[in-house]
């Protein structure tokens, strides 16, 4: 007991408001969070009558599901959903192979030139070429109206690459050396050694780049022109702008709903896949920012 006392820290009274004021802020900044999803939620799930009337909150006000099975049995949302659903994970792997390939030099190598190719990654941050000629790359390579040109455009990040970079340091460096005594190549090093030893790392750009993709909206406005390649953002968009036209969305399969409900109704199944796998890489996350930022 005594032990247990000696061991408590008393805090001072500066301590315990800024500890105050930073719950407080932090409960207001959750709420602000909260509130516009369970509105989102309720307009979905709300009968038609109440939205019309304006009378949904964050309550639910009354119960219709209409909106849900015009989404399920619509083929060309659920198309949308199925190549975001491609896009974001085709995205993802080829952004940590390619993300990984950079960073493994820059960490482990014994090369001329080595600062000037970190000087070569970072001035791809700091100064983009815009939207222009990523467009006019893409077209000469053909990809325009293609899915290849949202994965390709994001492969590589900056400074995904300056993350990564800094937490493959973390790896012992006699690990490395140890590889190379045993005859191992840089790839099978990489492979076998340091990406098993860095999942935190790469779960965190990982999860990076999937959300990026999955909420990408200006690139797929740009590139895709067919509709059977939409994304499940650009899909929303064109249900939003049939709102504005109609006052009833019908789809396949004889299902019907106001264009409220659906819209709400497709943001809430747009957020699901995130929802569903950040609490699984949540502790890989915190782990992988936190030793990413501060090794040199």
């Amino acid at each position: 007991m005594i032990a247990k006392r000696a061991g408590k820290i008393k805090k001072s009274r500066s301590d315990r408001i800024f500890d105050f004021i930073n719950l407080s802020l932090l409960t207001l900044f959750g709420i602000c969070i909260i509130v516009p999803f369970l509105n989102v939620f309720s307009m979905s799930v709300s009968d038609e009558l109440a939205i019309v009337s304006n009378r949904v909150t964050i309550w639910p006000v009354g119960l219709s599901f209409n909106s849900y099975r015009s989404v399920l049995r619509s083929s060309s949302i659920l198309s949308a959903y199925l190549n975001t659903i491609k896009v974001a994970v085709a995205g993802m792997a080829l952004a940590l192979l390619m993300t990984s390939l950079a960073a493994y030099p820059q960490a482990f190598g014994h090369f001329p030139g080595k600062r000037f190719l970190h000087l070569v990654v970072m001035l791809t941050m700091w100064f983009s070429a815009g939207l222009i000629p990523s467009y006019v790359v893409m077209r000469q390579l053909g990809l325009v109206n293609s899915h290849f040109a949202l994965i390709l455009s994001g492969a590589a990040s900056a400074y995904n690459i300056l993350i990564l970079t800094n937490y493959f340091r973390s790896v012992p460096r006699s690990l490395i050396e140890s590889a190379e005594i045993d005859g191992s190549n840089d790839l099978r090093t990489l492979f076998t050694i340091v990406m098993p030893l860095s999942k935190a790392g790469l779960a965190t750009i990982g999860l990076w780049v999937f959300v990026a993709h999955w909420n990408d909206y200006l690139r797929p406005l740009v590139y895709l022109q067919d509709i059977k390649k939409y994304t499940l953002q650009i899909m929303l968009r064109e249900i939003v702008l049939a709102s504005q036209n109609t006052d009833l969305i019908e789809y396949e399969g004889g299902t019907s709903a106001i264009p409220e409900q659906l819209k709400n109704a497709v943001v809430v199944v747009a957020m699901l896949p995130v929802m569903c796998v950040y609490p699984f890489i949540q502790k890989y996350f915190v782990k992988g920012v936190m030793l990413g930022s501060v090794k040199e």
